[in-house]
């Protein structure tokens, strides 16, 4: 099955514009969040912001790569995303290219370059999994040739995530693929059986992974303001409570010095609201709305199922991150390490990230 898709001649231009802005948002804030730990650690203290500025570099090859990639290119190359994936998420268990940090296998070093295959996963997977079950039509609501190969995926790629101890990770890839299979057409009862299934492993999961066990232990007794599990919540708090309406003012905040841990990585919203306040938090929040609005206009739009999927597939992306995140820094919900993307650091998710930007900007262009 093949298709081809009509252009417009004008991509969307706020989606781009969007994004690239939250990613510079991400480099200055990132320069102030990480100067004191860098200078006290690694005698540098621009290191994590060049390091970041480098990455965003290839990020902006990358999103101008997928903003002129042929749409229907990615569609037939469905099964070369798929094992893609599958080498990306094994790679980490290579002992000749990673090596364990603090108990996990995340990383993959060859030689001064350094990644997060798992990052990279997201994108591949999603690619994958919208292409297929666009292929499959109609046949996503059959229970043999729907439900229980759909299962399966998600099992295999859940499992190769819990190897990585990564539930961070394996929380969005499960989201996004659970809500393409419901926008393919799914049956809901299969839906249903698919969160029963998928709810009871990641609780079994938790139970059996004592560092993830400790964090939902830290979540539920938030309350212990002496317990050790609970310091990063409640600093984070602290921070975000200090910057009242318009924050201290840019490289201001003294949460960042030795207080918040991963000042400048998972936690830099709560630096953000330390130092640029309530109000300009709601509008940085505010510009992963606006991505969440085009992106389900481009899917309202869409001519074909698999342009659809992605769209859909990639608004999730950006938008649950940026919820997960947040939630974690506020104490809604239990800390996952989910960077906040586009601006957090880490350099193989803002990479993935501006390449989807590239993706959804491509796709904008479809017409009916």
């Amino acid at each position: 099955m093949s298709f081809r898709i009509k252009l417009r001649h004008k991509p969307d231009n706020i989606i781009p514009a969007i994004g690239l802005l939250l990613s510079l948002v991400g480099l200055i804030m990132i320069l102030s969040a990480s100067q004191f730990y860098a200078a006290e650690n690694l005698g540098n203290p621009y290191y994590f912001f060049l390091k970041q500025l480098g990455a965003w570099v290839v990020g902006l090859v990358a999103f101008f790569f997928f903003m002129h990639y042929p749409i229907d290119q990615l569609y037939e190359k469905r099964w070369t995303l798929f094992w893609i994936t599958i080498v990306l998420l094994v790679s980490v268990f290579l002992p000749i290219i990673s090596h364990t940090v603090g108990g996990v296998r995340r990383w993959v070093y060859l030689g001064p370059l350094s990644f997060q295959p798992a990052e990279f996963a997201k994108l591949t997977f999603l690619l994958f999994l919208a292409a297929w079950l666009a292929a499959k039509g109609d046949k996503v609501a059959s229970f043999t040739q729907g439900w229980i190969p759909f299962l399966a995926l998600i099992v295999l790629i859940g499992i190769l995530l819990s190897l990585e101890k990564d539930m961070g990770t394996t929380v969005v890839i499960i989201g996004f693929s659970l809500v393409l299979f419901f926008v393919g057409r799914a049956d809901v009862f299969q839906l249903v059986a698919l969160l029963v299934v998928v709810g009871a492993a990641l609780l079994l999961i938790i139970n059996f992974t004592p560092y993830q066990a400790k964090r939902l232990g830290a979540f539920l007794n938030q309350s212990d303001q002496t317990a050790e599990e609970t310091y990063h919540n409640r600093q984070a708090l602290i921070a975000i409570g200090s910057g009242g309406w318009w924050g201290a003012g840019f490289g201001q905040g003294l949460s960042k010095h030795a207080y918040l841990p991963e000042a400048h990585t998972d936690s830099i919203f709560a630096v953000i609201a330390e130092e640029l306040g309530f109000v300009r938090s709601l509008v940085l929040l505010g510009a992963y709305l606006v991505l969440l609005w085009r992106g389900f206009l481009i899917a309202w739009r869409a001519n074909s199922r698999f342009v659809q999927l992605l769209a859909v597939g990639i608004v999730f992306y950006f938008f649950s991150q940026a919820l997960i995140n947040v939630s974690g820094m506020l104490g809604v919900i239990p800390l996952t390490g989910v960077p906040l993307p586009l601006v957090g650091a880490g350099g193989s998710s803002l990479i993935a990230s501006l390449a989807f930007l590239g993706i959804l900007t491509n796709i904008s262009r479809e017409v009916e």
